[in-house]
């Protein structure tokens, strides 16, 4: 009897140890709103035990919520839970991962959804966005998202806010529409988009919502076609993209714009929204004085390289003049005329900004309105899908440009003829690693990857590999880039290389032709006084991390430069103040301020460039030329993807490239639709 019950006992354990490992495993996906924008996670499970959690994040940061995407998934698994520590400086993102596992869990034990129950009211909470604090304010009813608000914020025009596609107007509205956080970031704005779906979660949480409610994701924010037919296809949508696709607009072709991002705007859109030009209407009310001739000798005078077309050029400084008329015939205001430096005269710089300065991120002055006009003149917009190869015929002629939109899906769009505006490199590691002597930081959009060099070069386009940036040296610490200051700059062993006074990137350039991947800005001050007025060095000679001597050999040790070579540099240099004229490099009187005190610091600065020059070689109507110096059929190119010929090794002033951009723009369009 007991060997009878002992084999009865084994052949359970046999039969219950056969179903435990025949168990069949079942995979159930779950997700939430991280730091960057959705993050998924698909969980495997055999039994009631997880055996694997594939987690996807591809917009949390890498290095930080990267981390967490790779960590919690070996933890979750080791607990069978998704209660875990969260991984340290990646909360955010650890939690999303929990939320999105537990999602998972719930679904494979057969929970339903449980029903939402809110305390109806509206709730506000601050976050951090990309420039500072947003409030943002959510309205709900007792089961479901009323109204979203960004009540108050300090985010970029034309990325952050301003625009029909920029994240304060359109994520409020797909939040309410689709009833879920989970919608898409909008793609170059995602720390904005982010911001404002980690608020409208807090205001969820305070009205008592569950963490996985309002989860589920939303269907994809821009949908397309599979394939289109048109007269003009512009593939980016910066200042060069919408000009030109404005300008076909007008000439009553059809025309499509494909653009990469969430928005458009490219590099112009990060930038001061500047132009330079001159014989225009706003120079004339402001009663400078100036011809188009003037212009163009002041921009032949920086081809000291032998690289400049002479026919773009004048046709850019006879031209611009009237491509302005056409920006405001589109709804861009031109708001003051300035210069970028006292060097610079007369005034050329046009300006955009409604506040009438000089600085980055105002750009949308130029590509909302520009967006604006193409919308309501019939232009067809297709975001986040990015162009990857160039259509042709048998007999080389393009034919259209073939994309992958934001599903992953191929989209073809046949067309009578391309125009290329897709920015610089900038962004490309690997067509910037030419430039590794002097190591420059890229200041460029994050969609300036070369696309366009990368589809044209391989119908056979002629590209010049120009040794030319828009460059200036920045003191990451005081601020000082070469136009807020002009006392002595050295270079890495000491010599003083340029007219300090001088454009920025005019003196520059002196210091990129040494590969100095660093110049350092020479001052004192006595008994704590420093001579030189300027805010930025005022400020820099209080700083507790300065680098800072008693003396000139010490000053040099510390900088590794060759201390005789900095002493005698310094020597001359408060010679020629002493004299009151500077012999060697030609700087202002006014500038010349030696450098003399108990105290002397070097303040570090940095090569950065914000646009690449050369790029696809064309003529001076935006055809793009083979290697032969023969035009490609169909297919036209302007803005920073071609500025071969535009400028040599030097950047004369802030507003060319913008510029030259619109004005080259008009041309490819306006030679695109006449054949």
């Amino acid at each position: 009897m007991k060997k009878l019950i002992i084999s009865i006992l084994s052949l359970l354990m046999a039969v219950s140890l056969t179903a435990c490992s025949s168990a069949k495993e079942e995979t159930f996906e779950g997700s939430a709103e991280g730091y960057g924008g959705t993050v998924t996670a698909k969980v495997t499970f055999k039994a009631d035990k997880i055996t694997a959690v594939e987690v996807k994040a591809p917009d949390e940061t890498e290095g930080v919520g990267s981390r967490a995407a790779e960590e919690l998934p070996e933890k979750i698994v080791a607990a069978n839970s998704a209660d875990v520590d969260v991984v340290a400086g990646a909360t955010m993102t650890s939690k999303a991962i929990q939320s999105a596992v537990r999602q998972a869990v719930n679904k494979k034990n057969g929970e339903k959804e449980t029903a939402v129950h809110l305390n109806a009211g509206t709730y506000s909470t601050v976050v951090t966005g990309h420039n500072g604090e947003m409030t943002i304010e959510t309205t709900v009813d007792e089961t479901s998202i009323k109204e979203v608000r960004v009540i108050e914020h300090t985010e970029t025009f034309g990325i952050g806010y301003g625009s029909v596609m920029t994240p304060v107007e359109v994520l409020p509205e797909r939040i309410v529409k689709h009833q879920t956080v989970s919608v898409d970031n909008v793609s170059a704005a995602t720390v904005t988009s982010s911001a404002i779906k980690a608020g409208v979660r807090d205001c969820l949480t305070q009205a008592g919502a569950e963490e996985t409610a309002f989860s589920e994701p939303a269907p994809i924010a821009n949908p397309t076609e599979s394939e289109y037919t048109v007269d003009i296809a512009v593939v980016g949508g910066g200042a060069a993209g919408l000009t030109a696709a404005n300008t076909a607009l007008d000439e009553g072709k059809s025309v499509l714009l494909v653009e990469k991002t969430g928005i458009t705007g490219g590099s112009t859109v990060q930038s001061g929204g500047n132009i330079f030009a001159a014989e225009t209407a706003a120079q004339k009310e402001n009663g400078v004085e100036d011809s188009a001739e003037d212009l163009y000798q002041f921009l032949m005078s920086y081809d000291e390289d032998h690289l400049l077309n002479e026919k773009m050029i004048h046709d850019y400084a006879y031209g611009i003049g009237k491509d302005l008329d056409y920006l405001a015939d589109n709804g861009v205001a031109i708001t003051y005329v300035t210069t970028a430096q006292p060097t610079l005269t007369p005034n050329r710089l046009h300006l955009t900004s409604p506040k009438n300065e000089i600085a980055s991120g105002i750009g949308g002055g130029i590509t909302v309105p520009l967006t604006k006009s193409m919308l309501e003149k019939g232009g067809t917009l297709l975001l986040e899908t990015r162009a990857e190869t160039l259509l042709t015929n048998e007999q080389g002629e393009v034919i259209g440009v073939q994309a992958v939109n934001q599903a992953g899906e191929t989209v073809t769009v046949k067309a009578k003829a391309v125009i290329l505006t897709t920015g610089g490199y900038g962004s490309n590691p690997e067509m910037t690693a030419r430039f590794a002597a002097f190591n420059p930081i890229f200041n460029s959009a994050a969609s300036s990857t070369g696309d366009g060099l990368t589809m044209a070069g391989k119908v056979g386009a002629q590209i010049f590999e120009s040794d030319g940036m828009q460059l200036q040296y920045v003191d990451f610490n005081t601020g000082e880039t070469g136009s807020t200051a002009s006392g002595l700059v050295v270079d890495m062993k000491g010599n003083r290389l340029a007219n300090e006074h001088s454009y920025q990137s005019v003196s520059a350039e002196a210091f990129k032709r040494e590969n100095n991947a660093v110049n350092y800005y020479i001052t004192a001050t006595r008994d704590g006084v420093c001579a030189e007025s300027y805010p930025t060095v005022q400020y820099g000679v209080t700083l507790e991390n300065a680098v800072k001597a008693s003396s000139l050999d010490e000053l040099a040790a510390l900088i590794k430069a060759d201390p005789e070579t900095l002493k005698a540099t310094v020597a001359r240099y408060n010679e020629l103040c002493e004299k009151g004229t500077d012999d060697d490099f030609g700087k202002p009187s006014d500038y010349l301020i030696p450098v003399e005190g108990d105290t002397y610091y070097a303040f570090a600065r940095y090569p950065v460039a914000a646009a690449t020059f050369g790029g696809l070689v064309i003529d001076e109507t935006g055809h793009v030329l083979n290697q032969e110096n023969q035009v490609i059929s169909g297919l036209y190119a302007a803005g920073e993807v071609a500025l071969t010929g535009v400028f040599a090794n030097v950047y004369p002033s802030c507003g060319l490239a913008i510029g030259n951009s619109i004005h080259m723009a008009r041309n490819a369009a306006a030679a695109a639709c006449g054949e």
